[in-house]
C-alpha cells in the first residue's frame, strides 16, 4: 500500500459513483479479552452519490449514499488491487491496522472452504525423548501462528522424538492487525499470506498434516458448537491421536481460542471412552496462577532453532513483535522465556 494522496484517492473513488458497490468498514484495537474494541461490517450493499477525503494525515473519508453517510477516520494508506477494489487502511505507529474502509464492484469474500494438506517434511531419525510418550499428536488451535507461538517448541520436541504431529487450524487469521513491518499485507491479501506462512511454519516444525476448518476469524464463538465439534471429531477419527493439544476452554486469552478449546473438548467427549485422547491445554502462566491451575513445563532449548524458523515463517505477525522486542527490555525478556520454555495443563475429560 502507498501513503494516501487526496487527489489520487478521490479520483479512484469517482469511478464508483452512481453505482451499486460493496463496502467493508472496520475499526479494531485487537480482539483479546483483556480489553480490545472494534467493529466491522462486510458487504454492505450501497449506491454512492459522492465521496470525499479530507485532512492532512491521518485522513478522513465520507461516503454519501442513497440511504445515509459512511464515515471513517485515521486512514493513512491506499491501493487499487487487481480485482478492481479500492482498499483504504489506517495503520498505527507500529504498522498495525486500526481502520479499514474498502469499496468493491463485487462482494468481498467472506467464507473459506475447509482444506487439508500433506506437509513436505524431511524424515528424521528420533534425536531426543519426546515430552510424553505418544502414538500421534494433534494440535487443534484457532489461528495461523498459534501452533508456533503457543506450542511450537513442544511440537518440535515431539517430531524430533519420532512422534508424528498433525495440526487443525480454525481460521485463516483474516482479521489480524499485524500487516508486517514494514507493512506489506492488506486486509484482503492477509488470509492468503497467513495460510502460506502457516504451511512454511508447519514444515519448519516437522508437522506432517495440516487441516484448515475455514472459520472466519474473530467469529468462532458464533459458530454452531455442535457442527464445529463434529468437524473436529472427524479429523480426530482420521488422525487417531493419543494426545490433543488445544486452547483452554475458559482461559484461552482470546474469544476464538476459548471457542476452539470448547469445541475440541466437546468433540472428544462425544467420542467413545476407549477412543478419547488425553488433552493438554494451552494457558498463560498468569491465567493459570489466577485460577490456581497447575502447569507442566517443557524445556524447548534443544529445538529453539526450529521454533525460530517457524516464528520467522510467520513474517506478517512476527516482524512487528520482533520490532517491539528490540525497543522494549520487558518484551525482550518475555521473548527469551517464550523461546526456551512452554507450559500446558493436563485437562481431565
Amino acid at each position: 500500500m502507498q501513503p494516501i494522496k487526496i487527489d489520487a484517492v478521490e479520483q479512484a473513488l469517482d469511478a464508483f459513483l452512481h453505482r451499486v458497490v460493496y463496502l467493508h468498514l472496520e475499526t479494531t484495537a485487537g480482539a483479546y479479552t483483556a480489553g480490545g474494541f472494534g467493529a466491522f461490517i462486510r458487504n454492505a450493499k450501497l449506491q454512492l452519490r459522492s465521496a470525499r477525503v479530507r485532512g492532512s494525515g491521518p485522513f478522513r473519508l465520507c461516503l454519501d449514499t442513497e440511504i445515509g453517510m459512511v464515515y471513517a477516520e485515521g486512514l493513512t494508506h491506499w491501493e487499487e488491487d487487481t480485482a478492481g477494489r479500492l482498499l483504504l487502511a489506517g495503520h498505527d505507529a507500529q504498522g498495525r491496522l486500526t481502520v479499514s474502509c474498502e469499496v468493491s464492484p463485487e462482494p468481498f469474500g467472506c467464507t473459506a472452504e475447509p482444506a487439508a494438506w500433506e506437509v513436505k517434511t524431511s524424515p528424521v531419525a528420533p534425536t531426543m525423548e519426546p515430552p510424553t510418550a505418544e502414538r500421534r499428536v494433534v494440535a487443534v488451535l484457532a489461528h495461523p501462528d498459534d501452533e508456533t507461538f503457543g506450542c511450537g517448541g513442544t511440537l518440535a520436541r515431539y517430531t524430533q522424538g519420532g512422534v508424528p504431529v498433525a495440526l487443525v487450524c480454525g481460521t485463516r487469521g483474516e482479521q489480524g492487525r499485524n500487516m508486517g513491518n514494514p507493512t506489506f499485507a492488506t486486509r484482503e491479501s492477509l488470509p492468503h499470506i497467513r495460510v502460506e506462512e502457516l504451511r512454511r511454519a508447519c514444515a519448519a516444525l516437522g508437522i506432517d498434516r495440516l487441516h484448515l476448518l475455514g472459520v472466519w476469524d474473530k467469529t468462532t464463538e458464533f459458530s454452531n458448537p455442535e457442527v464445529l465439534a463434529g468437524r473436529i471429531a472427524s479429523v480426530l477419527k482420521e488422525e487417531q491421536p493419543s494426545v490433543v493439544i488445544t486452547h483452554h476452554p475458559e482461559h484461552g486469552g482470546h474469544p476464538d481460542h476459548c471457542a476452539i478449546g470448547q469445541a475440541t473438548i466437546r468433540a472428544i467427549c462425544n467420542l467413545p471412552v476407549a477412543e478419547r485422547p488425553r488433552v493438554h491445554c494451552l494457558i498463560s502462566p498468569r491465567a493459570a496462577e489466577k485460577a490456581n491451575i497447575p502447569l507442566q513445563s517443557v524445556d524447548i532449548t534443544l529445538v529453539r532453532e526450529m521454533k525460530e524458523k517457524a516464528v520467522a515463517a510467520h513474517r506478517s505477525q512476527s516482524e512487528p513483535m520482533r520490532a517491539r522486542a528490540e525497543e522494549n527490555p520487558e518484551e525482550r525478556k518475555r521473548r527469551e522465556e517464550f523461546m526456551n520454555r512452554e507450559r500446558y495443563m493436563v485437562y481431565e475429560v
